[in-house]
């Protein structure tokens, strides 16, 4: 059947959870298969205050209180998430005006790249009358307890390893499929090296490292600055390129971009950047920290990781997982980033087996190999 109406749901908690909605949302744009989509934040549709206070509150905890987000994340991961008392009608209350909608709307399926736009309304959704199947798109190498809900018809996960945790969480495995988190469109192909140099216009001989920052300090980032380019001067007969993405951060931007360097190193400073998929592509290396998304695209693009101090809980795990696929490494600390460093410029080898399990890990075509798997999946109902 055609026109199929695909509601795609959000929720502001970490960038990257929208990043998925999004890439979904452009897959159906060139989708072989005529779709209705829209792409909506969940949070949207409750007060402005419950917005502020739910997507602020993470944010506080894992960027002032990592380990005690690692702490609640390991707890929430012991049993199923359950609403009782005062939280549930907390929910009720502050989810109805999304739950109108989403009666209102009345679309074929639900693809839900948060758990919170299906566990709020799980005990209500049906009674409201609102009979689409609810479909789970996970965006990390792995999938918490928070997903696991019996409203869910079919669970998207990244590796087969996150199918089996899902299994030994009680879900059955005819509602897993392995088809990798969702990336935008310029993900899916990789720019040549060279050409993406020349577009940047960076040299094309020279070991390029890529740093890029999301809930770093400017203290934090400023040291890893100094840790990577005290490393890349000790070998004065070697050139490099030092990348440096700051985001929104105009303080750490302006003072990395007047740090002094070795005349070995050529720096590129920017701020925020639409245009990351070039600079991965143009990259050996890449040192961040390991957010789902950004793991992810990476990883489409067969760009090996260097991951720095990843956010207990979720980022820990992305990180097991890409270092035990070996498509990267993981730094103990700031000291222990430049010795990580080190060796893949002792060792060019290194670099080369982490690129070829970077693609293996890599899932380009995701966001449009499940939109075409949902597809199919509501003709045969």
């Amino acid at each position: 059947m055609d026109n199929r109406s695909f509601l795609i749901l959000s929720a502001t908690g970490g960038a990257g959870h929208t990043r998925a909605a999004q890439a979904l949302e452009q897959a159906a744009a060139t989708f072989e298969h005529p779709l209705k989509v829209k792409h909506y934040d969940c949070l949207d549709l409750t007060s402005k205050a419950f917005k502020k206070l739910y997507s602020e509150s993470y944010l506080a905890i894992v960027n002032k209180a990592p380990e005690l987000w690692g702490y609640l994340y390991s707890k929430a991961e012991s049993k199923p998430y359950e609403k009782k008392g005062l939280l549930r009608l907390f929910d009720e209350i502050n989810y109805r005006n999304y739950l109108r909608f989403l009666k209102e709307e009345q679309p074929d399926v639900l693809l839900c790249t948060h758990f919170l736009p299906y566990i709020s309304v799980s005990t209500t959704l049906r009674k409201a009358g609102v009979t689409a199947p609810v479909i789970a798109v996970t965006t990390d190498f792995d999938a918490h307890q928070y997903w696991v809900d019996p409203i869910v018809h079919r669970y998207y996960v990244h590796t087969e390893e996150s199918a089996w945790q899902l299994r030994a969480k009680g879900v059955a495995a005819d509602k897993i499929v392995v088809k990798g988190i969702p990336v935008l469109p310029q993900f899916r192909h990789a720019l040549d090296k060279t050409e993406a140099r020349r577009k940047l216009g960076i040299d094309e001989d020279r070991l390029t490292i890529l740093m890029v920052w999301g809930g770093f300090g400017v203290g934090k980032a400023e040291e890893m600055v100094k840790e990577v380019a005290a490393m890349l001067q000790i070998f004065p007969e070697q050139r490099f390129t030092l990348m440096l993405v700051c985001g929104r951060n105009e303080k750490l931007q302006q003072r990395a971009a007047t740090a002094g360097y070795a005349d070995n190193i050529k720096t590129r400073i920017f701020g925020f950047v639409e245009n990351i998929h070039e600079l991965m592509s143009a990259a050996d290396v890449l040192v961040s920290k390991a957010g789902g998304l950004t793991s992810a695209e990476a990883m489409a693009l067969g760009l090996p990781m260097i991951i720095v101090d990843p956010i207990p809980g979720q980022e820990t795990r992305n990180a097991e997982i890409i270092v035990e696929q070996r498509a990267g490494w993981k730094a103990l600390d700031i000291a222990n980033l430049g010795y990580k460093l080190k060796r893949v410029i002792e060792q060019p080898e290194l670099l080369q087996t982490a690129r070829r399990a970077s693609i293996a890990l890599g899932k380009p075509e995701a966001a449009h190999d499940i939109l075409l798997d949902v597809y199919e999946m509501l003709n045969k109902r």
